[in-house]
């Protein structure tokens, strides 16, 4: 017998791993490298097996189909296929993972469940789709859907590989690196750019002499033997006849019949790897020993109190001091201001600025001396006034 696992859904499975003892932390840095959906479906394949099982047994991986905005054209035109566009795709030969099977293990044949399907296939006329002009988010979805299951057959590596590759498929981007992550905009941003680069709006008087062209153009390019001698193409009517009205899934079989020639296969570009910033938690808590970050947060929660209501015996001369010549400074700004006397208000405004600089610079000095010592309350107390000061 073996044990059935219940499907985890991902916001449990998440919280698990964020719990979990001994689990290494991620920073938010390089968490905003990773998609969510990334993660979760990493953690389920490498971690649950049985879950993985659940999931996908007997239909396999069926998720909704995104529902993505179509390629709009202005009043009186029409969306046609871009001939100066090369259709590309990265697709998906590096997302193959193997989970063993228990129920079917062979102890006498113990390789027997290695050998792995794969689905490549699958993903170059997956993006050939998203880059066919006219094509819906939907029709690429089931297509790809309809070829991984006709190519794994139930096989649970197979179909787990065609999970990671539908959620892999699209790679860090560098305009993403500032963005919060947004799973609505990650489902289209493949097809919108798709159908950005392969659309071009035409007349609609000219829409049918603008398909021929195209047609032309690729027999020209991938089989010269459709076009008669004058380079028109053979059987005209009888295109139009099974084609009218669904252009697009024309162009889309042809580039998919001849992909071999027609589409351009290209290397995924990785993001390059995570710098955290000079002053981060990483660096006040180097060496700290398990469980020390928890009572850290304390401290730091402690020393958040201390910084907003300050004792007599809390406060630090130089601070003090510090806190005296910025206000008088800030007064005398803001004095020149209301007398309009800026070139007043401006040699204020860099003192200031001086000012600041050189208390910061005496603040993380005395902030890595304090980590030195091992005073964390003095050091996240400090560092808090550092942020505070940065902000002016």
């Amino acid at each position: 017998s073996r044990a059935v696992w219940a499907p985890a859904p991902p916001s449990a499975l998440l919280a698990w791993w964020q719990s979990a003892p001994g689990t290494m932390k991620v920073s938010k840095g390089v968490a905003g490298h990773l998609q969510p959906e990334g993660l979760l479906g990493l953690l389920a394949a490498l971690l649950c097996p049985g879950l993985v099982e659940s999931q996908f047994g007997g239909a396999g991986y069926t998720p909704p189909a995104p529902i993505c905005p179509a390629f709009k054209c202005a009043d009186g035109e029409m969306a046609v296929g871009n001939p100066d566009h090369q259709i590309w795709s990265y697709g998906c030969k590096d997302s193959g993972m193997n989970i063993l099977n228990a129920a079917s293990f062979d102890p006498n044949n113990p390789y027997a469940n290695m050998g792995q399907k794969s689905v490549d296939k699958c993903c170059v006329e997956r993006d050939i789709c998203k880059q066919t002009c006219g094509m819906t988010s939907k029709a690429c979805h089931d297509n790809f859907q309809k070829c991984s299951q006709k190519i794994c057959k139930g096989d649970q590596n197979c179909q787990l590989q065609a999970m990671m590759s539908d959620i892999m498929s699209e790679p860090y981007d560098d305009e993403d690196k500032d963005k919060k992550y947004d799973p609505e905009r990650a489902k289209c941003k493949g097809y919108n750019r798709g159908q950005q680069e392969s659309c071009r709006c035409v007349p609609k008087k000219d829409f049918k002499s603008a398909v021929e062209s195209n047609l032309k153009g690729f027999y020209s390019k991938f089989n010269s033997e459709k076009l008669d001698k004058k380079g028109d193409i053979k059987d005209k009517d009888e295109v139009w006849k099974k084609w009218k009205g669904k252009e697009p899934d024309m162009f889309m079989a042809l580039a998919a019949k001849y992909k071999s020639k027609a589409v351009e296969i290209r290397q995924k570009p990785k993001p390059p790897p995570y710098k955290p910033p000079a002053d981060t938690d990483f660096e006040d808590t180097a060496g700290t020993a398990p469980g020390e970050d928890e009572s850290m947060a304390a401290e730091e929660a402690t020393a958040a109190d201390s910084e907003t209501a300050p004792t007599s015996q809390d406060v630090d001369p130089e601070e003090a001091a510090f806190d005296q010549k910025l206000a008088a400074i800030q007064a005398k700004k803001q004095k020149a201001k209301e007398e309009e006397d800026y070139d007043a208000a401006a040699d204020a405004k860099e003192e200031a600025a001086d000012l600041i600089k050189e208390e910061i610079a005496r603040l993380n000095s005395k902030k890595a001396k304090a980590i030195e010592e091992e005073d964390y309350l003095e050091a996240k107390r400090i560092k808090m006034r550092i942020q505070k000061h940065s902000e002016l």
